[in-house]
């Protein structure tokens, strides 16, 4: 849990000073810039399940399906900590968090100010 916490924490100070940079460079707005990391968030979001399907199919394919095998519980699940799935697709969906703490946060604290 810590390791999640500390890659997630990571790639909002990435996120947040590549933002910084680009908003300054470009003379974009806040909102915009926002926009752009809600669309990366959703591209690695979709980009890390895409990469664990490709590597379940690649590596396992008797258990690259959604068929349920106890009550609950999916054929592709029964991976989950095999080492299936390398670790460096599981950073790219928790960078997918990470740029959307990034959009995000900024709007929150506006609220509270």
């Amino acid at each position: 849990m810590y390791r999640v916490r500390r890659t997630i924490a990571i790639g909002i100070f990435i996120f947040a000073v590549v933002a910084m940079r680009i908003t300054r460079y470009f003379e974009l707005e806040k909102w915009v810039v926002s926009l752009g990391l809600t669309g990366f968030a959703v591209f690695l979001y979709f980009l890390n399940i895409w990469l664990i399907k490709y590597f379940i199919k690649r590596r396992t394919p008797d258990l690259a399906s959604s068929e349920e095998v106890i009550h609950g519980i999916q054929k592709w699940e029964l991976t989950a900590g095999l080492g299936i799935v390398p670790k460096w697709v599981s950073v790219i969906g928790l960078f997918s968090i990470s740029a959307l703490i990034t959009a995000v946060l900024p709007w929150i604290i506006e609220m509270f100010k």
